[in-house]
């Protein structure tokens, strides 16, 4: 075998070990890119799910919080119509039943099933996370 044969064999063996290296460096950093692009979105999504769930526990805190104002405006309205029967009508008892009384009483009620509701809600969303 001639040295420029010899030359040759060995560019030729070095060629085919550059074209396997870069197959395998190819496939290696394709396999890295789709790891990372799967890790990245498996991220995004629970980010985002995590985004939107602290967002509707805000929304379920803020409503508790409103129905709580509307339950201490009706409890203020329930004690001047009390006041007024005791103090203006000088009325010695009044009845749930009342007229004056019955409607706020019943919404009181309802605002605090509501309320509950929205902790129960509230409660399970902690729970779950």
């Amino acid at each position: 075998m001639t040295f420029s044969e010899r030359m040759k064999e060995l560019f030729d063996q070095g060629i085919y070990v550059s074209k396997e290296f870069a197959a395998k460096a190819g496939e290696k950093t394709q396999d890295w890119s789709e790891k990372g692009y799967q890790a990245s979105k498996d991220f995004l999504a629970k980010a985002g799910a995590k985004a939107q769930d602290l967002g509707e526990r805000g929304v379920l805190m803020l409503e508790i919080r409103q129905l709580e104002g509307q339950a201490q405006k009706l409890l203020g309205r329930l004690g001047n119509e009390i006041y007024t029967a005791f103090a203006e009508r000088e009325e010695t008892s009044f009845s749930m039943d009342s007229p004056d009384l019955n409607p706020i009483l019943v919404e009181i009620d309802r605002i605090k099933k509501e309320i509950e509701k929205r902790e129960q809600d509230l409660k399970n969303r902690s729970v779950s996370a």
